[in-house]
């Protein structure tokens, strides 16, 4: 193989290493930063509603909700009935905190959770991809339960 066929042979297997199928994985946390709505997330139906917010300092907070959620007939967010309450705490959670990426994998470090039990936790999500504007990862420990969940997030024009 001459000079320039080693170097295009270099060059390839590089690049080959940053492609998974059709998917670009992400390089780094820079990668990320930006706003992120969803596209699809199967815990929560069809067209659901949410923001998904990387900070190029190491921040993210992300809301996540059904396409409908019950309105209160008592007007009163703390006046909810028990089922009221049952459906928008089960079709909804945000949490914030910092993030970490290591190779495919990204680390959130929750400061707090609308789900008490991530609060102070680290959540890992896994083979993360950017293809384009859309972002797709793994979330192995999905926090309704049940098997690993994918999600799919558009970046936010």
């Amino acid at each position: 193989m001459d000079r320039l066929g080693s170097r295009f042979f270099a060059l390839s297997m590089c690049l080959s290493l940053f492609t998974i199928g059709d998917h670009a994985v992400a390089q780094s946390a820079k990668d990320l930063v930006g706003t992120w709505t969803p596209v699809s997330v199967e815990a929560f139906g069809p067209n659901p509603k949410g923001l998904l917010m990387f900070q190029d300092n190491g921040r993210f907070s992300l809301q996540l909700m059904r396409a409908q959620l019950p309105k209160f007939a008592s007007n009163k967010r703390n006046a909810g009935t028990a089922e009221e309450n049952k459906e928008v705490v089960g079709g909804s959670i945000g949490y914030y905190g910092t993030y970490t990426m290591s190779g495919p994998d990204l680390t959130l470090h929750i400061e707090s959770c609308t789900f008490p039990n991530w609060t102070g936790t680290d959540q890992k999500r896994t083979n993360i991809s950017i293809a384009g504007d859309e972002l797709k990862y793994t979330n192995t420990a999905p926090s309704v339960g049940g098997s690993p969940a994918v999600l799919v997030w558009r970046r936010a024009k």
